[in-house]
């Protein structure tokens, strides 16, 4: 289902593989509705996260210009590549992929009771990657600039919506509870572009507001 897997398989095999059409489409139809849904849900990068108590944190809003366009260039570096090498480079260092690579490791102990150095190598790279590359998600991750892409194309989309009448930060009160407790800091009572397109449909900030003003939604942006 990974569109950058896609796009480097499509590059190193100089042909399309269509047995990935189908997951492909199915991630883009839900990432149109859901935005970066997949970064809170299902990437095991946030499940490490949380269980290590290791955050990734959100990129910085006054970051330079070309930080911004860092996942642009991986990802086109990464389709380069694998059209030169051809194989799919980016999966070499991609927490998803070293992640299930690992869950295929220990699988394979059980199925022939053959133990490899992967059992050791991928959780090493995992911690290195989530220690020193603690804004990987939104400074480096391809897949989240994919989703970020997709979230752009105007139509219904599933957020979590602000109650204005109950808001205490629209009546002119101190509380912010929303976006202090949101891991990509973004000011989610404003509903912006910025909103739209980073959100990860987290519902941290669902379960954080004191007035309970906050919940999910599906509007036309």
């Amino acid at each position: 289902m990974c569109p950058v897997g896609f796009m480097q398989v499509t590059a190193a095999s100089r042909s399309i593989p269509q047995g990935m059409l189908t997951g492909v489409a199915v991630f883009t139809a839900v990432a149109y509705l859901g935005g970066r849904f997949f970064c809170s849900w299902f990437c095991p990068t946030s499940f490490i996260s949380r269980i290590t108590g290791i955050q990734n944190t959100a990129a910085a809003k006054t970051a330079g210009y070309f930080v911004k366009y860092i996942p642009h260039a991986i990802l086109a570096v990464s389709v380069i590549a694998s059209f030169l090498l051809k194989f799919p480079v980016f999966c070499l260092i991609c927490p998803i992929g070293i992640f299930f690579g690992f869950i295929f490791a220990v699988l394979k102990i059980f199925h022939v009771f053959e133990p490899s150095a992967n059992l050791i190598i991928f959780p090493i790279i995992l911690t290195v990657e989530l220690i020193f590359f603690r804004k990987w998600c939104s400074c480096i991750c391809p897949v989240s600039l994919i989703m970020r892409l997709i979230a752009k194309i105007p139509g219904y989309k599933i957020r979590p919506s602000v109650n204005q009448s109950t808001c205490l930060l629209t009546q002119g009160l101190q509380c912010n509870q929303c976006a202090n407790n949101c891991k990509e800091k973004i000011e989610v009572t404003k509903a912006d572009k910025e909103f739209i397109e980073k959100c990860t449909n987290c519902m941290d900030c669902v379960e954080q507001c004191p007035t309970n003003s906050i919940l999910p939604g599906i509007k036309r942006r």
